[in-house]
C-alpha cells in the first residue's frame, strides 16, 4: 500500500470519528419538545418552555434539585459519549376515564366519566418517575379520577347542571392537583371536567317523576307569576284612564269657565252700550219660554207697543 493510500484510508478515519463525534455533540429540541439531558446518569439540565420556567423551578425546588433549566430550543450541544438526551412531546394529551356510579350530596346517583388534558413541564421528574408517556395515564387513574369524584361527591343532584359550579368546584380541585403532580411527575393539568353524566337505569323513572314534579312547580309558579303581572298591569290601565278622564274633566271645566266667563264679558259690555235693548231681549227670551201660555198684557207694555210700532 503506498503512501497517497494511506493518507486517504486516515483522512476517512479521521472524517467518520469527527462524523460520530459531531453527531454526539449536538442535539435538536423542537418547538413542541421538551428535553433532559443526563451527565453520568446524573440530570444536568432540561430544555423547557419559557411560560413553564417557573413551574420547572418549583418541582425542583421540592425535590431539592440542583439542575440548570434552558429555555431556548433549536439546535444545542452536549459531550459525546458522557451526556444522554431523552426528549419527551411537551402537547397535550388527552385522559379519560371510565364511567362511575357515584352518590351526590343529597344522596342521588349519577354515572360520570372525566377527562383531563395534560402537558410534562419538567421532562427530568417526568424522567425519573415515569419515564414514558403510555404510563402517564395510570398517574391519572390514581390520582385525578379519585379527586375528581371525591369533589363530585360534594355536589347536589340539581348542581351537576349548572355549568358554573360544576366548572368552579373543578378548577378548585385542578389547582390543587397540579400542586402535587408538578412537583412529583412534572405534569401538569390544563383543563378538567366532566364530559358524560348519564342516569343510572334503575333511577331513570324516579328521576323523570321528580323532574315533572319540578316542571309542573315551575310552572305554576310562572303561571301566578304571570296573573299577578297581569292584575298589576290592569290596575295600572285603570289608574291611568282615570287619571286621564279626571284631567280632561278637569280641562273641561276650565275651559266652560273661561267661556262663561268670556259670555259675561260680552254680555257685560252689550249692556253698558244699550240698557234699554239689553232689557228688552232678555224679556223676549222670557217671553220665548212662555210658549202655549194664555199671557194678557197691558197697552202700556213695551213688547205691546213694539209690535204696534211694526204695524205702523
Amino acid at each position: 500500500m503506498n503512501k497517497t493510500a494511506k493518507k486517504v484510508i486516515t483522512a476517512g478515519i479521521i472524517v467518520f470519528l469527527a462524523a460520530i463525534i459531531l453527531g454526539n455533540s449536538t442535539y435538536i429540541v423542537r418547538e413542541d419538545e421538551v428535553a433532559v439531558v443526563y451527565r453520568l446518569g446524573r440530570a444536568d439540565r432540561v430544555a423547557v418552555n419559557p411560560l413553564d420556567r417557573e413551574l420547572v423551578e418549583t418541582g425542583f425546588s421540592a425535590r431539592d434539585l440542583h439542575v440548570d433549566i434552558n429555555t431556548s430550543k433549536g439546535l444545542n450541544f452536549k459531550l459525546p459519549f458522557i451526556e444522554t438526551v431523552s426528549k419527551y412531546s411537551a402537547k397535550y394529551h388527552t385522559y379519560r376515564s371510565e364511567s362511575a356510579t357515584i352518590n351526590t350530596f343529597d344522596s342521588r346517583r349519577i354515572d360520570l366519566s372525566i377527562f383531563a388534558q395534560y402537558r410534562v413541564v419538567n421532562p427530568a421528574l417526568f424522567h425519573m418517575t415515569i419515564g414514558r408517556m403510555d404510563d402517564s395515564a395510570s398517574v391519572m387513574d390514581d390520582r385525578v379520577y379519585p379527586a375528581v369524584i371525591q369533589t363530585a361527591n360534594t355536589l347536589a343532584f340539581n348542581e351537576f347542571f349548572d355549568k358554573n359550579k360544576v366548572m368552579d368546584a373543578l378548577e378548585h380541585e385542578r389547582n390543587v392537583l397540579n400542586q402535587n403532580l408538578v412537583s412529583q411527575y412534572g405534569l401538569y393539568i390544563v383543563d378538567i371536567g366532566i364530559y358524560r353524566k348519564n342516569f343510572p337505569q334503575a333511577n331513570i323513572a324516579s328521576i323523570e317523576e321528580k323532574m315533572t314534579k319540578e316542571i309542573q312547580k315551575e310552572s305554576e309558579k310562572l303561571r301566578a307569576e304571570g296573573d299577578s303581572l297581569l292584575v298589576q298591569s290592569k290596575a295600572e290601565t285603570d289608574r291611568i284612564k282615570e287619571e286621564t278622564i279626571a284631567k280632561a274633566v278637569e280641562e273641561a271645566a276650565i275651559i266652560r269657565a273661561e267661556a262663561d266667563a268670556e259670555a259675561a264679558r260680552i254680555y257685560e259690555e252689550a249692556l253698558k252700550m244699550d240698557v234699554e235693548f239689553y232689557r228688552f231681549i232678555q224679556r223676549m227670551e222670557t217671553y220665548k219660554n212662555l210658549k202655549g201660555t194664555t199671557v194678557f198684557l197691558d197697552q202700556s207694555n213695551d213688547f205691546v207697543k213694539y209690535i204696534n210700532s211694526t204695524r205702523q
